[in-house]
C-alpha cells in the first residue's frame, strides 16, 4: 500500500470489470481487449487501485525474440490527474521491474519525448538510464532499466 492508501499490483483476468469501469485510459477500454490482455501471459497491466477504482495503470510486454535476452517493454503508464504527484507513477514502474525479474527478463526499456518532463522524471527516479535526446532527430529518448 501507498502513502495515498493506493494497493499497486499486477491486474490479473479477474480484474476486468475494475479495467473497464476506469477513466485512466487513453480511450474507452474495449472489454474483448481488456480480457486478452489480462489473459495473456507475455502482456501485463499493472494498477494502482484505491476504494475499489483503477486510478493508474501501468501496460508493459515481455519482449521475445529468438537471439536476445528476454526484455521488458514499458508501453505507457497513466495516473488520474487528482492522484499524480504521489508517488503512484513510481510504484507501478517498481511493480512491472519485480516483475520483469521473476520472469526472467534481464532489462527493460520504455520510450518517451524529450518534451514531457515529467515521464523523464519518472523513469529517472525509477532506475532508468536515458539516451542522450541529440541523437534523436524527434526526441524520442529511451530509458534503460538493467535487471
Amino acid at each position: 500500500m501507498t502513502a495515498t492508501g493506493a494497493v499497486v499490483r499486477r491486474l490479473v483476468p479477474a480484474d476486468l470489470d475494475l479495467v473497464c469501469a476506469a477513466n485512466v485510459f487513453d480511450n474507452a477500454v474495449r472489454p474483448d481487449l481488456a480480457e486478452r490482455v489480462l489473459a495473456h501471459p507475455d502482456h501485463h497491466l499493472f494498477g494502482a487501485i484505491v476504494a475499489g477504482q483503477l486510478i493508474g495503470f501501468l501496460s508493459a510486454v515481455t519482449y521475445l525474440h529468438p537471439d536476445k535476452p528476454l526484455e521488458c517493454w514499458i508501453n505507457e503508464v497513466g495516473v488520474d490527474e487528482a492522484f499524480q504527484r504521489r508517488g503512484l507513477g513510481h510504484g507501478l514502474v517498481r511493480a512491472c521491474l519485480s516483475h520483469a525479474r521473476t520472469l526472467g527478463c534481464e532489462s527493460a526499456w520504455v520510450l518517451t519525448n524529450s518534451g514531457n518532463r515529467a515521464a523523464r522524471g519518472l523513469y529517472a527516479a525509477g532506475g532508468g538510464i536515458p539516451t542522450p535526446a541529440a541523437r534523436h532527430a524527434d526526441g524520442v529518448i529511451m530509458f534503460s532499466f538493467a535487471l
